[in-house]
């Protein structure tokens, strides 16, 4: 497979080279398709521009970096030699914080869309929508037309969409059975919040010492439910000033949420948490549902005689789950900027992605290769990873708000402290979240400003 990834690249990056690379040699349009009579060539070869050298910035664990490095190596333009230099680290708070210490840039880089107005106020990206057009990058029907909206800003694309990653629920097949709870939903479709607290009863029953489930007890882990529920997350979607998990819609919701994963032995203690991660009690057999996303898989894989698959997110009206999406950008200080958009129209090539997706880290933003072998990967678990594919359409994205690390440290120990209680402290606990939440979003119009000034 990786072979031929390989040579479907170099496909996709000749065709680009012969029809709109910036170092490209145009053919003569009225050669004839006859056998020549003469030996010599009816083309010359493209001229040799001078080499180059291009950064490329990577986030992700060793594993995602190696992929990274191998499609960064298959970068062989027509006209000139150009060098990709992988610079990497281990997340994206990590590469934004080398920025702010005055880390040059990378030419291309990708970033996650909740550092994009970072990104754009400190003038750190330039749009990439026309460099694209002149490259005639067609979009097409492969990018789900939200992701393009994500990274969009004052009518332009700041970043390419590359990688989308929507929250699902992994499941130890060895301790939940779907069809033997009571009204069992269909493996790889889609479930009720009732039906995900069947299945962790279940597997608690018969698996005495198992936790049932455990979701991520923070505000990325609680807004599925809040969206399923048909309400939103914030007060305002374009300018938000506080969270808005008290308004009623959300307090039934949560009430519900919180009802069904409450119940005794169902998720795991705060003793377990402290010995392992979620993860780590997932991968002993000891925890039966896990809230996660694509990026578990090789891990997953790599341990033996672990059997899992994945469901979408539960619903508690419609279909609905958020995640993290991932854009290649252009520096605005990219040392040669037609080479570094040629780089990034490959790196979005079916071929290029293909030789990423290889690797089981990636879901592609790209929706035709995320529904090809390369990524669905038949014959591997899980067995229904459609189900990473399809759940792109029901994520949500918030807004984009340059705040969304203070505005985690302050509500995720609310959100944990609500996620633990009991159902009739939801009102109460999300009235708090919400004032915590406007401390940090809210206008500075002094001391007494606040919403929600009722309640405890």
């Amino acid at each position: 497979m990786l072979a031929a990834a390989a040579l479907l690249a170099t496909g996709v990056l000749a065709a680009c080279d012969s029809s709109g690379s910036s170092g490209s040699a145009q053919t003569s349009a009225g050669s004839s398709t006859s056998a020549p009579t003469s030996s010599a060539p009816t083309t010359s070869a493209p001229p040799q521009l001078p080499p180059e050298t291009l950064t490329f910035g990577v986030i992700g664990s060793p594993g995602e970096i190696d992929q990274y490095q191998t499609m960064a190596e298959t970068y062989a333009p027509l006209a000139r030699k150009v060098t990709v230099k992988v610079e990497s680290w281990p997340n994206d708070a990590a590469m934004l914080e080398a920025f702010r210490q005055g880390t040059p840039v990378p030419d291309v880089f990708i970033a996650t869309r909740r550092h994009l107005s970072y990104l754009t106020q400190h003038q750190l990206v330039q749009p990439v929508d026309q460099l694209l057009d002149d490259r005639g990058f067609d979009f097409g029907d492969e990018f789900p037309r939200s992701s393009l909206t994500a990274f969009g800003s004052d009518n332009r694309l700041e970043c390419l969409p590359y990688g989308v990653q929507p929250s699902v629920i992994f499941y130890n097949t060895r301790l939940v059975k779907l069809g033997r709870i009571k009204n069992p939903p269909t493996p790889g479709q889609g479930w009720s919040l009732d039906q995900f607290a069947a299945a962790a009863r279940w597997a608690t029953d018969h698996h005495p010492g198992v936790a049932g489930s455990y979701l991520e007890p923070t505000l990325n882990g609680l807004a599925p439910f809040v969206y399923s529920g048909g309400g939103s997350l914030f007060d305002d979607n374009n300018q938000p000033t506080s969270l808005a998990l008290s308004d009623q819609t959300n307090v039934d919701t949560l009430t519900r949420t919180v009802r069904a994963v409450s119940a005794a032995g169902a998720t795991l203690t705060r003793q377990q948490l402290q010995k392992r991660t979620p993860l780590e009690w997932f991968t002993r057999g000891k925890l039966a549902l896990l809230e996660g996303s694509r990026r578990m898989v090789p891990d997953l894989r790599a341990v033996d005689g672990l059997r899992f698959d994945v469901m979408p997110m539960p619903t508690v009206g419609t279909s609905a789950t958020v995640g993290n999406l991932t854009g290649l950008c252009l520096s605005q200080d990219a040392h040669d900027a037609a080479t570094a958009a040629d780089f990034l129209v490959y790196a979005s090539s079916p071929g290029a992605l293909a030789l990423v997706s290889f690797g089981g880290y990636l879901q592609p933003a790209d929706q035709t290769v995320a529904l090809s072998d390369a990524f669905q990967q038949p014959g591997q678990q899980p067995r229904h990873a459609s189900v990473f594919t399809f759940s792109v359409k029901s994520m949500v994205y918030p807004p984009a708000i340059g705040q969304w690390d203070d505005l985690e440290l302050a509500v995720d120990p609310l959100v944990g402290a609500l996620l633990d209680g009991r159902p009739s402290a939801v009102p109460r606990l999300s009235r708090r979240i919400d004032r915590a939440s406007y401390r940090i979003l809210g206008p500075r119009l002094g001391p007494s400003a606040s919403p929600s000034q009722s309640g405890g």
